[in-house]
């Protein structure tokens, strides 16, 4: 596994240990839905320049990922995010697809005391399983 490989999977895992991040997760339909922000700035430079994200002060990253049992799952996502001042940004993902983690990440841009309140739609390979409307706020000072 090279070096990048190796710091994607740890930061994968940093992001979703929730005693350190605040991560949460939802369960819909067999699937666990795993969601977290966090800023840009704990991402190492290399991992952010591979992942065409900026590091900066202002820069948060929302990281999502999917499971069904201890399987990985892709998904389709559609999101925004909405600020304080009701500026609404629509969120665009790139997925991350290693050895055992798929994972999608966004980055927006935050004020200084800002309150974002994010809206992600999940749409599942499995015609079973209905779309699942994630929302949750994060406040940022």
């Amino acid at each position: 596994m090279s070096r990048l490989s190796l710091t994607v999977a740890a930061l994968c895992l940093f992001v979703m240990a929730p005693a350190a991040t605040a991560a949460q997760f939802v369960n819909h339909g067999g699937y666990r839905i795993h969601y977290t922000t966090f800023p840009s700035t704990l991402i190492p430079p290399d991992v952010a320049s591979v992942h065409g994200i900026t590091r900066a002060e202002n820069q948060v990253v929302l990281n999502i990922s999917v499971r069904k049992g201890d399987e990985p799952v892709g998904v389709e996502l559609n999101g925004s995010v909405t600020n304080l001042l009701n500026q609404m940004t629509s969120l665009d993902f790139s997925e991350v697809n290693e050895q055992d983690a798929i994972y999608y990440l966004a980055h927006h841009t935050a004020i200084e005391k800002d309150i974002l309140r994010f809206s992600i739609t999940l749409t599942f390979d499995d015609d079973a399983v209905l779309p699942y409307q994630l929302e949750f706020v994060r406040n940022y000072f």
